[in-house]
């Protein structure tokens, strides 16, 4: 990942973590979503194109990746109301991450697999970061593992509420998690800033 790219992540990470509550089986939720609206992204773009010009395409592509989430949303509803009622407007966010890391606003004369394999790369490291950043705030932030379900979410308990980690509990708050999307960014900003440095001093 270059320097650029992470000025796109860091506001795509606030906007789609954020609101969604810090518990890992909601973020297994949010990544499920954006790998499916980014690959359909991608197919709905090559569609769209084909029979409408640049600018109008892009407004289908809006439309439909949208009402893939109505539909999704429905599925969710039948399978466990309470976690479509908890995501809420959450539900949507993925639609806007996958139009931005799919570059699908952007016209692309690239073949499908090519253009699926790019998005594909693009949306593991983002989907791997949420994993990682939902798995913290659940395991310290609640003191617990959690799965979707149908009653809403399945825990595996961690921590009891004896011996769970105090300090840490700030990170299932808001602030908190601003905090660790903060340090996660700045994080990757060294690493990608050390590995460009050695890679210049290697050309000089």
């Amino acid at each position: 990942m270059k320097k650029n790219e992470l000025y796109i992540y860091i506001p795509l990470s606030f906007a789609l973590l954020l609101p969604v509550p810090g518990r890992f089986a909601y973020g297994l939720i949010i990544v499920f979503l954006l790998y499916l609206m980014s690959v359909c992204g991608i197919l709905f773009k090559k569609f769209a194109v084909k029979f409408f010009n640049a600018e109008l395409s892009n407004v289908i592509v809006t439309i439909m990746l949208v009402s893939l989430c109505i539909l999704v949303r429905q599925l969710v509803i039948v399978f466990s109301p309470l976690i479509a009622f908890v995501l809420g407007i959450a539900f949507f966010m993925p639609a806007f991450t996958s139009f931005i890391l799919g570059n699908l606003y952007s016209s692309s004369s690239l073949s499908v697999l090519f253009e699926l394999k790019n998005v594909f790369v693009k949306c593991s490291f983002f989907c791997v970061f949420a994993l990682v950043f939902f798995f913290i705030r659940d395991v310290f932030g609640y003191g617990t593992i959690s799965f979707p379900s149908p009653n809403g979410i399945f825990e595996i308990q961690i921590f009891s509420a004896e011996n769970k980690i105090l300090p840490f509990s700030f990170l299932a708050s808001i602030p908190g998690a601003v905090v660790l999307l903060l340090l996660f960014n700045a994080l990757f900003f060294k690493i990608i800033s050390s590995f460009e440095i050695i890679e210049t001093s290697r050309v000089d």
